[in-house]
């Protein structure tokens, strides 16, 4: 059985919950600068903070970070939006595919599958873990470590490929499920890469989702 790891950190908190759906959001190596990754993390941890040492009380603190935590992730996915520099690598439609394979070949197996798009330096991704035996840190670790060794080989480089941090969130209601994969899907159309959804090539939602929508 899986080492179990309900709670790691490095950069964000991230928890661990069987069974949970989680909604991921993972980058390529070098795919923001340096600088922009401590202004914005200081930032976050200072509003934080601040909420911690206010008179709020327990219910209302958990409430502010939780929002808090969405205004990061927000401004970290706009940076990755919006910056032209720094790793692409996704752009390589040979490497989205086997981003897009390995996604799914895990469905079923460890996840069931619910959405993903994958932009050129960065992917969202939305399942629910299936198997009590292997824990999300693990699931996300090995797809990165597969898909890293598949990718540098079709661009002839070594070296890391994938940015070490992932933000992770778990899903806490449907409605909130349905905004999440309504965001994931719809991020293409928010940069002009495509009129609608359905026509970007390497997104996917599972059928029982996209009657939703």
């Amino acid at each position: 059985m899986n080492n179990f790891k309900p709670f790691y950190r490095r950069n964000l908190p991230h928890f661990q919950q069987n069974g949970a759906t989680y909604f991921i959001t993972t980058r390529l190596y070098g795919s923001l600068p340096k600088d922009v990754i401590i202004k914005i993390s200081k930032d976050n941890a200072e509003k934080i903070s601040a909420i911690k040492l206010s008179n709020k009380n327990d219910s209302e603190k958990e409430l502010l970070i939780d929002e808090q935590h969405r205004r990061y992730f927000g401004l970290f996915d706009k940076y990755l939006e919006s910056n032209p520099n720094g790793n692409h690598w996704l752009k390589n439609e040979n490497v989205a595919k086997i981003i897009m394979d390995a996604l799914h070949f895990r469905d079923g197996k460890q996840y069931e599958l619910i959405c993903y798009t994958i932009m050129s330096n960065h992917i969202h991704l939305v399942f629910t873990v299936l198997n009590e035996d292997i824990n999300l840190y693990t699931i996300l670790q090995r797809l990165k470590q597969f898909t890293a060794s598949q990718a540098n080989k079709i661009l002839n480089k070594t070296g890391s490929f994938w940015q070490e941090e992932s933000y992770d969130r778990v899903v806490r209601n449907e409605g909130e499920l349905t905004r999440i994969i309504s965001y994931v899907l719809n991020n293409p159309v928010k940069i002009g890469l495509v009129e609608n959804w359905r026509d970007y090539p390497f997104s996917y939602v599972n059928q029982m989702f996209s009657e939703q929508l």
